[in-house]
């Protein structure tokens, strides 16, 4: 007997398929984003900044520390130390996982997807979707929460097996606007005797 997928999975892959279709057909992007970090329900530490996405090419700050990846090269920078590391791109990098295009490209390939419910926020409606690996990971599942009228992510929340939770919140969300390319390069020239460590 053949049996519905949306019965099995509540419409969570259809859903994630239109969710997909729509940010991959995006030349750009920009957000702002707020990352909460929790564990055993004490609030570890938070921290903010914006994100711009051109391509598999990304500028963002984290933790005092700003990235810049223009697809061949990734520059880390510590503003503190005038310090910045070069390394190649990886695809899977620790900050492209932030990109939503990436977060949805393969996301049938490495998890199972199954629909939690939809909820009001403010005025809001979401629909949640939990999305457990096919394979072994650090984390066992991330909840994805998507604004049911425009089918833009406003929230994931990666949940770590030592029960460690990371949620990313994304707010001011633009896209297709104009990103120059320079703006995805670390430009040496605007920090006067910047300490370089090429490890290409």
């Amino acid at each position: 007997v053949a049996v519905n997928a949306q019965n099995v999975d509540g419409g969570a892959n259809d859903l994630l398929k239109k969710v997909s279709q729509q940010y991959q057909k995006y030349n750009t992007m920009q957000f702002h984003y707020t990352l909460k970090t929790t564990k055993d329900d004490k609030t570890l530490s938070v921290s903010e900044g914006d994100f711009y996405l051109k391509g598999n090419k990304y500028k963002t700050a984290f933790s005092g520390i700003q990235y810049f990846c223009d697809g061949v090269s990734i520059w880390s920078y510590d503003k503190g130390t005038n310090e910045v590391s070069i390394y190649e791109y990886d695809p899977n990098d620790d900050q492209n996982l932030m990109n939503p295009q990436r977060i949805l490209k393969d996301w049938s390939t490495h998890f199972r997807a199954k629909f939690i419910r939809d909820e009001f926020t403010n005025n809001v409606q979401y629909s949640i979707v939990d999305l457990t690996p096919k394979t072994a990971q650090s984390y066992y599942r991330k909840i994805v929460y998507i604004v049911k009228t425009s089918l833009k992510i406003a929230k994931i929340a990666v949940y770590e097996k030592d029960n460690t939770v990371y949620t990313y919140s994304i707010e001011q969300f633009k896209s297709d606007i104009p990103l120059d390319d320079k703006l995805f390069v670390f430009d040496k020239t605007k920090h006067p005797g910047v300490e370089v460590n090429d490890m290409r």
